[in-house]
């Protein structure tokens, strides 16, 4: 009886010191965790004027987020499909090759809609929230920005927008012209500070 309740409490002290699983922390709430990302290559053999119809039809239906030559620069059909691809403004590079195709790749980021349902008794040893918990803040946040690849690749600060920053702020803040009909900073209520 002593042996089985000492392995009892010895148990139940062991179960109470372990650690929180590095999993327990992860998607809960956050925006990220409602995105899907996918990608599609749709390969068009370059065989003959049919084919540049064929990526023109593509390039009418679905818009791809890049694509790929497979073929030499200077191949008539190669020139063609970069034409096509300069009609429609999508991104391309050329890979050297004798295969003459062409990638249209599609890369897709998509938000889903969170499981807002209530959970009854479900298990949380670690007293943490549910992984729904702040779940239609995050898709409100995740709807309302229009390019998603934001999320996947964000398009970081380079040095035009630094200095177009440092341009506004020194001349739209700094210095300032001044307005005719705009009191003088100087004087506040007609006490003046100087």
């Amino acid at each position: 009886m002593k042996k089985t309740t000492l392995l009892c409490a010895s148990l139940i002290l062991l179960a109470g010191c372990s650690d929180v699983p590095r999993a327990a922390f992860f998607n809960r709430g956050t925006p990220e965790s409602l995105l899907d990302v996918s990608s599609e290559i749709v390969t068009v053999q370059l065989d003959g004027d049919q084919s540049v119809d064929e990526i023109m039809e593509w390039l009418e239906q679905d818009q791809p987020t890049r694509a790929e030559l497979l073929c030499y620069e200077d191949d008539p059909l190669c020139l063609a499909a970069e034409e096509v691809f300069g009609l429609y403004g999508v991104e391309y590079d050329y890979v050297s090759s004798d295969e003459n195709s062409v990638h249209l790749i599609y890369e897709r980021v998509l938000a889903h809609d969170c499981e807002n349902r209530y959970v009854d008794n479900h298990i949380n040893p670690y007293n943490m929230s549910h992984p729904a918990f702040g779940c239609s803040i995050a898709s409100n946040m995740v709807q309302m920005v229009t390019d998603k690849q934001q999320f996947t690749s964000p398009g970081l600060l380079d040095y035009p927008d630094a200095n177009k920053l440092v341009n506004q702020y020194n001349f739209g803040y700094i210095n300032a012209p001044a307005d005719s009909g705009a009191a003088d900073s100087s004087e506040v209520e007609g006490i003046s500070l100087n």
